[in-house]
Protein backbone atom coordinates (compact mmCIF):
# COMPACT_ATOMS: atom_id res chain seq x y z
CA UNK A 1 0.00 0.00 0.00
CA UNK A 2 2.04 3.63 -1.32
CA UNK A 3 0.74 6.62 -0.37
CA UNK A 4 0.99 9.59 -2.91
CA UNK A 5 4.17 9.99 -1.79
CA UNK A 6 5.42 7.04 -2.75
CA UNK A 7 5.51 5.28 0.89
CA UNK A 8 5.01 2.22 1.75
CA UNK A 9 2.18 2.41 4.17
CA UNK A 10 2.34 -1.41 6.32
CA UNK A 11 2.03 0.32 10.10
CA UNK A 12 -1.74 0.40 12.00
CA UNK A 13 -2.15 1.97 15.42
CA UNK A 14 -5.85 1.25 16.06
CA UNK A 15 -7.37 3.02 18.97
CA UNK A 16 -9.44 1.00 20.76
CA UNK A 17 -10.96 3.40 23.29
CA UNK A 18 -10.75 7.07 24.10
CA UNK A 19 -11.03 6.45 27.40
CA UNK A 20 -8.20 6.52 29.91
CA UNK A 21 -8.09 6.43 33.72
CA UNK A 22 -4.84 8.99 33.53
CA UNK A 23 -5.28 12.63 32.22
CA UNK A 24 -1.54 13.37 31.16
CA UNK A 25 -0.65 17.16 30.43
CA UNK A 26 0.48 16.65 26.66
CA UNK A 27 -2.35 14.19 26.14
CA UNK A 28 -5.67 15.41 27.84
CA UNK A 29 -7.29 18.82 28.21
CA UNK A 30 -8.10 19.78 31.73
CA UNK A 31 -11.51 19.70 32.90
CA UNK A 32 -14.85 17.55 31.63
CA UNK A 33 -14.58 14.91 29.27
CA UNK A 34 -17.49 13.60 26.95
CA UNK A 35 -18.28 10.03 27.02
CA UNK A 36 -16.04 7.27 26.23
CA UNK A 37 -16.09 5.69 22.58
CA UNK A 38 -15.63 2.25 22.61
CA UNK A 39 -14.58 0.51 19.12
CA UNK A 40 -16.75 -2.65 18.41
CA UNK A 41 -14.64 -5.92 18.92
CA UNK A 42 -15.93 -7.65 16.05
CA UNK A 43 -15.48 -4.31 13.82
CA UNK A 44 -12.01 -4.15 15.09
CA UNK A 45 -11.28 -7.77 14.00
CA UNK A 46 -12.76 -7.60 10.52
CA UNK A 47 -10.95 -4.36 9.78
CA UNK A 48 -7.37 -5.73 10.73
CA UNK A 49 -8.34 -9.04 8.67
CA UNK A 50 -9.32 -6.55 5.62
CA UNK A 51 -6.24 -4.44 6.20
CA UNK A 52 -3.81 -6.90 6.76
CA UNK A 53 -4.98 -9.40 3.88
CA UNK A 54 -5.93 -6.87 1.47
CA UNK A 55 -3.49 -3.90 1.33
CA UNK A 56 0.10 -5.16 3.60
CA UNK A 57 -0.74 -3.71 6.84
CA UNK A 58 1.82 -6.28 9.15
CA UNK A 59 2.05 -4.23 12.17
CA UNK A 60 -0.78 -3.04 14.60
CA UNK A 61 -0.31 -1.34 17.52
CA UNK A 62 -3.68 -1.05 20.07
CA UNK A 63 -3.70 2.06 21.91
CA UNK A 64 -5.81 4.34 23.78
CA UNK A 65 -6.98 6.31 25.86
CA UNK A 66 -5.66 3.41 27.69
CA UNK A 67 -6.23 -0.21 25.83
CA UNK A 68 -6.24 -2.17 29.64
CA UNK A 69 -9.86 -0.51 29.89
CA UNK A 70 -11.26 -2.06 26.98
CA UNK A 71 -13.09 -4.82 28.27
CA UNK A 72 -12.81 -7.05 25.48
CA UNK A 73 -9.40 -6.77 24.83
CA UNK A 74 -8.05 -10.30 26.31
CA UNK A 75 -10.32 -11.85 23.13
CA UNK A 76 -9.57 -9.27 20.51
CA UNK A 77 -5.96 -9.64 20.80
CA UNK A 78 -6.41 -13.63 20.60
CA UNK A 79 -8.10 -13.18 17.62
CA UNK A 80 -5.80 -10.83 15.88
CA UNK A 81 -3.00 -13.22 16.67
CA UNK A 82 -4.84 -15.68 14.50
CA UNK A 83 -3.83 -13.86 11.25
CA UNK A 84 -1.53 -15.20 9.98
CA UNK A 85 -0.08 -11.93 7.74
CA UNK A 86 0.21 -10.07 10.89
CA UNK A 87 4.22 -10.20 12.07
CA UNK A 88 3.56 -8.11 15.42
CA UNK A 89 0.42 -7.18 17.74
CA UNK A 90 1.88 -4.68 20.10
CA UNK A 91 0.21 -2.39 22.76
CA UNK A 92 0.87 1.32 24.31
CA UNK A 93 -0.24 1.62 27.65
CA UNK A 94 0.20 3.82 30.77
CA UNK A 95 0.75 0.46 33.12
CA UNK A 96 -1.94 1.29 35.59
CA UNK A 97 -3.39 -1.83 35.00
CA UNK A 98 -0.83 -4.01 33.48
CA UNK A 99 0.30 -6.34 36.78
CA UNK A 100 -3.13 -8.41 36.37
CA UNK A 101 -3.33 -8.51 32.80
CA UNK A 102 0.22 -9.09 31.61
CA UNK A 103 0.41 -12.61 31.72
CA UNK A 104 -3.04 -13.09 29.96
CA UNK A 105 -1.93 -10.90 26.90
CA UNK A 106 1.30 -12.69 26.95
CA UNK A 107 -0.39 -15.69 26.69
CA UNK A 108 -3.67 -14.86 24.08
CA UNK A 109 -0.70 -13.45 21.57
CA UNK A 110 0.69 -10.00 22.29
CA UNK A 111 4.37 -9.35 20.80
CA UNK A 112 5.52 -7.41 23.25
CA UNK A 113 4.43 -3.77 24.89
CA UNK A 114 5.36 0.13 25.62
CA UNK A 115 4.80 1.65 29.01
CA UNK A 116 4.56 5.07 29.52
CA UNK A 117 6.80 6.51 32.50
CA UNK A 118 7.31 10.14 32.83
CA UNK A 119 8.82 10.06 36.05
CA UNK A 120 9.86 7.62 38.75
CA UNK A 121 9.08 10.30 41.28
CA UNK A 122 5.57 9.71 42.94
CA UNK A 123 4.95 13.36 43.99
CA UNK A 124 6.04 14.09 40.24
CA UNK A 125 3.95 11.65 38.78
CA UNK A 126 0.94 12.06 40.01
CA UNK A 127 0.99 15.94 39.04
CA UNK A 128 2.12 15.22 35.15
CA UNK A 129 -1.08 12.27 35.06
CA UNK A 130 -3.31 14.40 37.43
CA UNK A 131 -3.90 11.60 39.73
CA UNK A 132 -2.04 8.59 38.68
CA UNK A 133 -0.11 5.84 41.11
CA UNK A 134 3.39 5.41 39.98
CA UNK A 135 3.67 2.27 42.03
CA UNK A 136 1.00 0.72 40.00
CA UNK A 137 2.60 1.30 36.96
CA UNK A 138 5.98 0.04 37.95
CA UNK A 139 4.05 -3.31 39.50
CA UNK A 140 3.08 -3.59 35.47
CA UNK A 141 6.40 -2.99 34.19
CA UNK A 142 7.39 -5.95 36.52
CA UNK A 143 4.88 -8.37 35.35
CA UNK A 144 4.98 -7.31 31.55
CA UNK A 145 9.12 -8.31 31.77
CA UNK A 146 7.95 -11.52 33.67
CA UNK A 147 5.67 -12.52 31.71
CA UNK A 148 7.72 -12.18 28.10
CA UNK A 149 6.43 -9.30 26.75
CA UNK A 150 9.42 -7.86 25.69
CA UNK A 151 11.82 -5.98 24.65
CA UNK A 152 9.73 -3.85 26.70
CA UNK A 153 10.24 -0.03 25.69
CA UNK A 154 9.45 2.57 28.17
CA UNK A 155 8.47 5.68 26.87
CA UNK A 156 8.93 8.94 28.57
CA UNK A 157 7.84 12.42 27.11
CA UNK A 158 9.91 14.87 28.47
CA UNK A 159 8.56 18.05 29.72
CA UNK A 160 10.71 21.67 30.73
CA UNK A 161 9.43 22.60 34.23
CA UNK A 162 8.37 19.26 35.04
CA UNK A 163 10.54 15.91 34.31
CA UNK A 164 12.87 17.06 32.49
CA UNK A 165 15.89 16.41 35.48
CA UNK A 166 14.28 12.96 35.44
CA UNK A 167 16.12 12.34 32.25
CA UNK A 168 19.19 9.62 33.58
CA UNK A 169 17.52 8.38 36.80
CA UNK A 170 14.54 7.10 33.75
CA UNK A 171 17.11 5.98 31.74
CA UNK A 172 19.54 4.02 34.39
CA UNK A 173 16.42 2.64 36.11
CA UNK A 174 14.57 1.29 32.80
CA UNK A 175 17.84 0.01 31.28
CA UNK A 176 18.67 -2.29 34.60
CA UNK A 177 14.98 -3.33 34.53
CA UNK A 178 16.00 -4.37 30.75
CA UNK A 179 13.69 -2.21 28.72
CA UNK A 180 14.64 -0.35 25.54
CA UNK A 181 14.18 3.13 27.05
CA UNK A 182 12.50 5.97 24.95
CA UNK A 183 12.85 9.93 24.93
CA UNK A 184 10.20 12.09 23.37
CA UNK A 185 9.32 15.47 22.26
CA UNK A 186 6.24 16.97 23.33
CA UNK A 187 4.37 17.30 20.14
CA UNK A 188 2.43 20.62 20.53
CA UNK A 189 -1.02 19.17 18.60
CA UNK A 190 -4.48 20.30 18.35
CA UNK A 191 -6.15 22.05 21.11
CA UNK A 192 -3.15 21.76 23.16
CA UNK A 193 -0.88 22.83 20.99
CA UNK A 194 -0.39 26.26 22.53
CA UNK A 195 -0.15 24.81 26.01
CA UNK A 196 2.82 22.30 25.58
CA UNK A 197 5.12 24.11 23.23
CA UNK A 198 6.44 25.91 26.86
CA UNK A 199 7.45 22.73 28.04
CA UNK A 200 8.95 21.07 24.90
CA UNK A 201 12.77 20.06 25.51
CA UNK A 202 14.61 19.27 21.96
CA UNK A 203 15.79 15.99 21.38
CA UNK A 204 19.39 17.49 20.65
CA UNK A 205 19.37 18.48 24.26
CA UNK A 206 17.94 15.32 25.41
CA UNK A 207 20.87 14.12 23.64
CA UNK A 208 23.37 16.30 25.54
CA UNK A 209 22.22 15.24 29.06
CA UNK A 210 22.47 11.42 28.35
CA UNK A 211 26.10 11.80 27.24
CA UNK A 212 27.29 13.42 30.36
CA UNK A 213 26.47 9.80 31.71
CA UNK A 214 26.58 7.43 29.25
CA UNK A 215 28.39 6.50 25.91
CA UNK A 216 26.30 6.46 22.87
CA UNK A 217 26.68 5.24 19.30
CA UNK A 218 24.20 5.22 17.05
CA UNK A 219 22.01 2.09 15.71
CA UNK A 220 20.65 0.98 12.40
CA UNK A 221 17.10 2.56 12.24
CA UNK A 222 14.67 -0.09 10.88
CA UNK A 223 11.94 1.40 8.06
CA UNK A 224 9.35 3.17 9.45
CA UNK A 225 10.54 3.61 13.13
CA UNK A 226 10.57 7.19 14.55
CA UNK A 227 13.23 6.57 16.77
CA UNK A 228 16.69 7.05 16.85
CA UNK A 229 18.34 4.50 18.89
CA UNK A 230 21.77 4.32 20.58
CA UNK A 231 23.74 1.41 21.77
CA UNK A 232 24.85 2.96 25.57
CA UNK A 233 27.19 2.19 27.78
CA UNK A 234 27.97 3.63 31.46
CA UNK A 235 30.34 1.61 33.30
CA UNK A 236 28.55 -2.16 33.65
CA UNK A 237 25.76 -1.19 32.76
CA UNK A 238 24.69 -1.20 28.83
CA UNK A 239 21.34 -0.67 26.51
CA UNK A 240 19.28 1.00 24.02
CA UNK A 241 18.20 4.25 24.49
CA UNK A 242 16.25 5.88 21.62
CA UNK A 243 15.40 9.64 21.27
CA UNK A 244 12.12 10.57 19.22
CA UNK A 245 11.98 14.06 17.42
CA UNK A 246 8.64 14.93 16.41
CA UNK A 247 8.67 18.47 16.94
CA UNK A 248 12.36 19.58 16.14
CA UNK A 249 13.11 16.58 13.64
CA UNK A 250 10.28 15.42 11.82
CA UNK A 251 10.30 11.71 10.76
CA UNK A 252 7.79 12.73 7.93
CA UNK A 253 9.51 10.96 4.58
CA UNK A 254 9.74 7.36 6.70
CA UNK A 255 6.40 7.44 8.20
CA UNK A 256 4.57 4.26 7.17
CA UNK A 257 1.46 4.22 9.19
CA UNK A 258 -2.17 5.21 9.73
CA UNK A 259 -4.41 4.95 12.35
CA UNK A 260 -8.02 4.07 13.06
CA UNK A 261 -9.37 5.86 16.24
CA UNK A 262 -12.13 4.35 18.78
CA UNK A 263 -14.95 6.22 16.30
CA UNK A 264 -13.79 4.22 13.18
CA UNK A 265 -12.37 6.79 11.12
CA UNK A 266 -8.58 6.60 9.48
CA UNK A 267 -6.25 8.89 10.22
CA UNK A 268 -3.56 9.24 7.59
CA UNK A 269 -1.73 11.63 9.36
CA UNK A 270 -1.49 12.89 13.31
CA UNK A 271 -0.80 16.75 12.07
CA UNK A 272 -4.05 16.78 9.55
CA UNK A 273 -7.37 17.46 10.68
CA UNK A 274 -8.83 15.42 7.76
CA UNK A 275 -10.64 12.12 9.04
CA UNK A 276 -11.92 9.43 6.78
CA UNK A 277 -14.39 7.25 8.51
CA UNK A 278 -15.20 3.48 8.14
CA UNK A 279 -17.74 2.63 10.58
CA UNK A 280 -20.60 2.98 8.16
CA UNK A 281 -18.85 0.24 6.49
CA UNK A 282 -19.97 -2.12 9.73
CA UNK A 283 -23.50 -3.39 9.96
CA UNK A 284 -22.94 -5.13 13.22
CA UNK A 285 -22.18 -8.91 11.68
CA UNK A 286 -20.93 -7.58 7.86
CA UNK A 287 -17.50 -5.35 6.48
CA UNK A 288 -18.59 -3.89 2.84
CA UNK A 289 -15.18 -4.45 1.71
CA UNK A 290 -15.39 -2.61 -1.59
CA UNK A 291 -16.63 1.08 0.41
CA UNK A 292 -14.08 0.45 2.58
CA UNK A 293 -11.18 0.48 -0.29
CA UNK A 294 -12.82 3.88 -2.08
CA UNK A 295 -12.41 5.66 1.71
CA UNK A 296 -9.19 4.26 2.47
CA UNK A 297 -7.48 4.37 -1.22
CA UNK A 298 -8.80 8.51 -0.36
CA UNK A 299 -7.58 8.80 2.69
CA UNK A 300 -3.78 7.13 1.79
CA UNK A 301 -3.58 9.19 -1.21
CA UNK A 302 -4.16 12.42 0.39
CA UNK A 303 -1.50 11.95 3.29
CA UNK A 304 0.54 14.53 3.25
CA UNK A 305 4.44 14.83 2.37
CA UNK A 306 4.91 17.19 5.68
CA UNK A 307 2.72 17.16 8.52
CA UNK A 308 0.35 20.47 8.09
CA UNK A 309 -0.03 21.11 11.86
CA UNK A 310 -3.86 21.59 11.06
CA UNK A 311 -5.16 18.67 13.85
CA UNK A 312 -7.98 20.05 15.73
CA UNK A 313 -8.24 17.33 18.13
CA UNK A 314 -6.40 16.10 21.20
CA UNK A 315 -3.76 13.01 20.69
CA UNK A 316 -6.35 10.76 23.11
CA UNK A 317 -8.95 11.28 20.72
CA UNK A 318 -6.54 10.19 17.75
CA UNK A 319 -5.27 6.93 19.46
CA UNK A 320 -1.54 8.18 20.84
Amino acid sequence: MLDGCGREIDHLRLSLTDHCNLACRYCVPSGARPSPNMIDPSFAFELVKWLSVCHGIRRVRLTGGEPLLYGNLVPLVRRLASLSDLREITLTTNGQALGRLATPLREAGLSRINVSLDTLDPKRFTQLTRGGCVKQTLKGIEAAVHAGLTPLKLNMVVQRGFNDGDIVTTAKWGLEQGCIVRFLEVMPIGPLAHVIDAHLVPAAEIIERLSECFTLKPLKQPLGQPAVDYAVRAGDLRGVIGVIAPTTQPFCERCRRIRVTARGSVVACVHDSRHHGLSHCWDGQRFDAAEADRILENAIMEKPAKGPNSQTVTMISLGG
